[in-house]
């Protein structure tokens, strides 16, 4: 994986025992707070000649630096141009006090908690080798040349002479804490010199990472948002991803808009990072940095608008990637970074992998969002039929390694390109399930689209599962789109039993599937418990609509619940809805309806152990397990569903 030049720093991650920390660079740096949180303030960086403290007292007092037109930029230009000076009280004076001990001592309280060198290293080779393909954030090399001078960092170097650590050094470490959090979700779980790291029973690899990532934003708080670097928008990313990974999206959401807050205070989102713009640095280490920060924006809006659409949350950021791009100077670098993806001859990089995505599908998720903002109406439905279409004929337009059907493997040879070009398959296809997610009560060609988009979905979905090692089964990310999909099959189904009657098998067998893959991943994580339990209530239904009987299959596919009465093994048409019920039901959103509506069925006592498989469902005597809880409204498909339970 060639990516030299592309990113510049690295992300960190909470951990237990005393490390010693280094960086190459230093400069005099004071610390500054206030009676709510201790920030740590940057380092002077020297200036332009000519330059005046208004990049100081902008940033004061919450002006833009980008902007233009804004009451400071006037004032600078008039200083700039007119000769004057204009030059208001010296707020960096006043507001920053000195050099504060409790800073100082919070900071190297946090350090303390990182894990040995050796472990540092064993956990960064886990985190590259398995992970960082997933989002091309990082650059391993500038990471382990960051890494490296950070351990050249002395116990006493740290102790007297912190002021002087420059704050690319300070903010290295929140970076780390990051890194080594996610390593933790994937690495094996036998390895005893991690293990070592355990410092209570019972305590898993999960628990340690949770505990570096939370380590991680404690630096990002203490640090504060007075000179923000590309490493801290990384580390805060992934910090959103960590969190999403473990099943707290809600938090992810959170930490996502603060990160493009930051993204955008630094300027990401021009194309241009101009708090990183310094005539110290050299040409091309400038030029690295203005790389890794377009990666980072792209994937920032990505992210914004899948979680947008996903959980029924606004856009907070925008995109024109042709006029983004042009933001690249450098014609061969511009087209390096933006058109490789497009090539038939050259290693694939994790990057092309994103930007096949973004060009093939994830574009239309902004119109998506807006058509899903005015509800199903019949005037949008052409716009619907426009973007399906594009991305049927986009995904053409891809290149043979990374076709959808029948893709040529000659670059397989990279351990990471084949799960990457299925998770490509997954969500190109779930752009395609919320495009016609809003009509699949009312229009035919959007209910067939629909599931054909969500067994592409889950056969998608189920071949990665198989290929993940039993630990690293455990991680909520399958859960999004399986779950979506699960939920949008057996709605299509249940209000439609009689349409297309021969893909019936197959979206059952395909929804038990998908549900043995929630069981796994709720072993070991409460909100893929709940997922679970909402699928299993809607695959009972099913099973009732259409008289199938209990098999050993079956009896083990819902072991883990306890959503099925003794007596229900028997169809009964007769309490199905009506079609003519649903012409005014919104279709669920099923992941904005788990975390944000609380959307449940008879909660499931969690269980630690797989013990609990043995449980037989059949042995309880329930009656009222079939309904939906939650916040939503009785005129909602759950409310509908409930209103035929029986």
């Amino acid at each position: 994986m060639e990516q030299k030049d592309l990113c510049h720093y690295d992300a960190g991650s909470k951990g237990g025992q005393a490390t010693r920390c280094g960086s190459g660079e230093s400069g005099p740096s004071e610390i500054s707070g206030n009676t709510d949180m201790v920030h740590l303030c940057p380092p002077a960086r020297p200036r332009p000649e000519g330059a005046s403290e208004f990049q100081d007292k902008i940033r004061d007092l919450g002006y833009s630096k980008h902007g233009n037109y804004n009451s400071m930029s006037l004032l600078r230009t008039a200083e700039l141009y007119g000769g004057q000076d204009t030059s208001l009280v010296d707020l960096s004076a006043t507001n920053q006090s000195p050099f504060r001990n409790d800073a100082d001592r919070n900071y190297k309280e946090l350090v303390r908690r990182l894990p040995s060198q050796a472990c540092i290293n064993t956990l960064v080779q886990t985190f590259f080798s398995r992970i960082n393909w997933q989002y091309d954030l990082l650059d391993e090399t500038s990471f382990k040349e960051r890494l490296e001078a950070w351990g050249r960092i002395s116990y006493s170097d740290l102790q007297t002479s912190f002021a002087g650590l420059a704050q690319e050094t300070l903010v290295f470490p929140a970076l780390l804490f990051q890194v080594l959090a996610h390593a933790l979700l994937f690495h094996p779980p036998h390895d005893e010199m991690i293990n070592s790291l355990m410092t209570m029973a019972g305590m898993t690899f999960h628990d340690l990472g949770a505990e570096y990532s939370d380590t991680g934003a404690e630096f990002l708080a203490l640090l504060g948002k007075k000179n923000i670097k590309i490493a801290m928008v990384q580390a805060g990313l992934l910090r959103a991803s960590f969190l999403k990974s473990s099943g707290k999206v809600v938090e992810a959401w959170h930490a996502l808009g603060t990160t493009i807050r930051d993204a955008q205070d630094i300027g990401l989102h021009t194309g241009r990072i101009v708090s990183e713009q310094s005539p110290v640095e050299p040409k091309r280490e400038r030029q690295n940095v203005s790389l890794v920060g377009h990666k980072v924006w792209v994937v920032l809006h990505i992210w914004d608008v899948h979680m947008a659409v996903v959980l029924g949350r606004p856009i907070s950021t925008d995109l024109q990637i042709d006029r983004f791009s042009e933001t690249i100077e450098d014609n061969e670098r511009r087209e390096d970074l933006f058109a490789h993806w497009q090539t038939e001859t050259e290693l694939p990089r994790p990057f092309d992998i994103i930007l096949a995505g973004y060009n093939v599908a994830y574009r239309y998720f902004k119109d998506i969002h807006q058509m899903e903002h005015n509800g199903a109406n019949s005037q949008d439905y052409p716009l619907v039929e426009r973007i399906h279409a594009a991305i049927k004929n986009d995904i053409k337009l891809l290149p043979s390694w990374c076709r959808l059907e029948n893709p040529d493997t000659k670059f397989d040879r990279l351990e990471w390109l084949p799960v990457a070009r299925k998770g490509l398959f997954s969500l190109i296809h779930l752009v395609l399930l919320a495009l016609h997610r809003p009509f699949i009560f009312s229009v035919v060609n959007s209910r067939t689209e629909a599931v054909k988009a969500g067994i592409y979905i889950l056969n998608s979905q189920e071949w990665i599962f198989q290929q993940s090692e039993p630990h690293q089964r455990k991680v909520f990310n399958p859960v999004y789109a399986s779950f979506d999909a699960i939920v949008l099959i057996s709605a299509r189904w249940l209000v439609f039993p009689n349409e297309d009657d021969e893909k019936r098998t197959e979206c059952i067998k395909v929804v038990e599937r998908g549900i043995q893959m929630l069981d796994i991943i709720g072993q070991s994580n409460s909100m893929a418990k709940s997922a679970h339990g909402v699928a299993c209530s809607l695959y009972h239904r099913l099973r009732h609509r259409f008289g199938i009987s209990v098999t050993e299959n079956t009896r083990a596919l819902l072991s883990n619940s306890e959503w099925i009465s003794p007596n229900s093994d028997t169809a009964n048409s007769n309490d199905a809805p009506s079609e003519s019920s649903f012409d005014a039901v919104l279709p669920p959103h099923p992941t904005h309806d788990l975390f944000f509506d609380h959307i449940s069925s008879t909660p499931i006592p969690f269980m630690d152990t797989p013990n609990f498989l043995s449980l037989d469902p059949f042995a309880i005597n329930v009656t009222d397990n079939w309904y939906f809880e939650g916040t939503f409204s009785d005129a909602s498909f759950w409310g509908v569903m409930n209103e035929f339970n029986h």
